[in-house]
C-alpha cells in the first residue's frame, strides 16, 4: 500500500526578507567589473521597483514549486519530488521569468542538477555561504538579488544524510544526477539560493 504524505510541504525554508541587502560590502574585490554589490539604502527609485519585482517573482516560483512538489510526493512518494525538480522546476522557472520579464533560477555550492550553476555576480555569495539576501547592480542598470534557502524537515527526504534517505530516492537521484552533491544536510543548513536578475525598467 502506498504511503500517504499528509503533512504540509515546506520543501525548504525560504528567507524572503532582504535584510542582507541593507549592508554595504567590500566583496566587490574579484567581482566582474560589470557588477557591484550594493545595499537597499543605495538604490534609487527605479532600482527599488526592480527589487520589488525580484521578490514577487521569487515568491511566485517558491509557491508554485511547493505546490508541485507536494502533489508529486502525495501521488508518488518522496522520489516523486526528485522527478519534479528534474523536469518541472526548470519549466516553472522559465514560466516565472516570462511572466515577470526577468531571469530567475536556483543554485547552490553543492549542486544536484549541474544546470543550476551559480551566476557570475553571486559567486562570492556561494563561496562564502552567505545566509542573507544580497543585492548587486550591473553597469547597464540590471539589479540582481539572491535569496537564501535553508533546510526544513521535509527537505531531508531527498537531502538528508545518505543512510536516512530511502533506497528508492537514492536510486532515482543516482540515475538522474550521477554527480550529485546534495545529500548530507541537516535542518537549518543553508541549502542554496533563489537568484533573480531584473533588467532596467524602461
Amino acid at each position: 500500500m502506498k504511503t500517504k504524505y499528509i503533512w504540509t510541504l515546506l520543501p525548504c525554508s525560504i528567507v524572503i526578507w532582504v535584510s542582507g541587502c541593507n549592508q554595504e560590502s567590500n566583496e566587490n574585490v574579484g567581482l566582474s567589473s560589470e557588477w557591484t554589490r550594493t545595499s537597499v539604502g543605495s538604490l534609487d527609485e527605479q532600482a527599488k521597483l526592480q527589487l520589488d519585482s525580484s521578490l514577487s517573482a521569487k515568491q511566485e516560483l517558491e509557491t508554485t514549486l511547493k505546490a508541485n512538489l507536494l502533489a508529486s510526493i502525495q501521488a508518488d512518494g518522496p522520489h516523486g519530488a526528485v522527478n519534479t525538480c528534474s523536469t518541472i522546476a526548470p519549466q516553472l522557472a522559465k514560466s516565472v521569468s516570462d511572466q515577470f520579464g526577468l531571469r530567475i533560477g536556483r543554485t547552490s555550492n553543492r549542486l544536484r542538477n549541474p544546470s543550476n550553476y551559480t551566476p557570475v555576480w553571486m559567486e562570492s555569495v556561494s563561496d562564502q555561504q552567505d545566509d542573507e539576501s544580497a543585492c548587486f547592480q550591473k553597469s547597464d542598470g540590471t539589479l540582481a538579488v539572491s535569496y537564501p534557502i535553508t533546510i526544513a524537515a521535509p527537505c531531508l527526504l531527498c537531502h538528508g544524510e545518505s543512510n536516512n534517505v530511502s533506497k528508492e530516492v537514492r536510486t532515482v537521484i543516482q540515475d538522474l544526477y550521477p554527480t550529485d552533491q546534495a545529500l548530507g544536510y541537516k535542518i537549518g543548513d543553508l541549502r542554496g539560493w533563489f537568484w533573480v536578475e531584473v533588467p532596467p525598467i524602461e
